[in-house]
């Protein structure tokens, strides 16, 4: 289908999956930035670039009834996998639209609030992403994002060049595709030019040691992306298997240890 091409990582079921996954672990941390965000019963968002809807849907439940929440994302699978979980869950206060975030096409002032998530990093064009939600802002209305400010500072102990090495060829690889993996430490000047006012500007990392739920986070990502990588001729296989056999070695050792991508959470408001 066309749309598995809409995306660096697809939207094939692995995919879906991975975002589940991913979601839950990450939970705390978008709840928080939520609550920051004075997100609440009642109130309308945005979730700009949302994906399969598993964001969509718990903001939902937040804002209740009375509130409801839009989704936007340039994947046809996507969106239409948001509406099967809207409905199956009973969420009569959830729309999904298929629109590409870089040129939203939304009623000025409608929202209270826009949260976003691991999208700008994938985009061409992030500060028109940040200008079409700010738009669609009521005054008063908050941004709240979460995004990689330096993917290349993601950490595995002990460390081993044949990691770093399959980190450097994902990033290489997300740059050619037109993203920046480093788009994080941007934002606030996006924000600031969109004509908000950034309030506040927090770091986001955390640590997983083996056996952590965290620590299956980036494997999900790793064992669906690199085989793809060897597939398109960016990485050999040998360069995946030593990748993995650090890992291993990583997971084996009693110090051993991963701390997650440096990301911002950035928070801004609209006068």
């Amino acid at each position: 289908m066309p749309e598995e091409n809409e995306y660096l990582f697809g939207t094939h079921d692995d995919e879906l999956r991975r975002l589940g996954f991913q979601h839950q672990v990450w939970i705390r941390e978008a709840a928080a930035a939520w609550e920051l965000a004075g997100l609440g019963a009642g109130s309308h968002v945005l979730d700009l670039g949302c994906g399969p809807g598993y964001t969509t849907c718990d903001l939902a439940l937040l804002v209740g009834e009375a509130g409801s929440v839009t989704g936007v994302d340039v994947s046809p699978r996507f969106v239409a996998h948001t509406r099967a979980q809207a409905a199956a869950r009973g969420l009569g206060n959830v729309v999904a639209h298929v629109q590409d975030a870089e040129s939203l096409d939304l009623a000025a002032g409608k929202f209270d609030g826009v949260y976003s998530r691991w999208v700008l990093t994938y985009l061409r064009r992030p500060e028109a992403a940040i200008r079409g939600a700010a738009r669609a802002l009521k005054p008063g209305g908050r941004m709240v994002i979460h995004d990689y400010s330096h993917y290349e500072g993601l950490q595995l102990v002990p460390e081993h060049p044949a990691f770093r090495r399959g980190i450097d060829i994902v990033v290489a690889q997300w740059r050619e595709s037109g993203g920046d993996p480093g788009v994080g430490a941007r934002l606030p000047a996006m924000m600031s030019d969109a004509g908000l006012e950034v309030l506040s500007i927090t770091p986001v990392q955390r640590v997983a040691r083996p056996g952590d739920v965290l620590w299956r986070w980036p494997r999900t990502f790793f064992d669906n992306y690199l085989p793809a990588l060897v597939a398109s001729g960016a990485m050999t296989e040998d360069e995946r298997l030593a990748f993995d056999a650090a890992w291993q070695a990583a997971e084996a050792h009693p110090g051993g240890f991963f701390a997650t991508p440096p990301m911002l959470e950035v928070l801004a408001i609209r006068h």
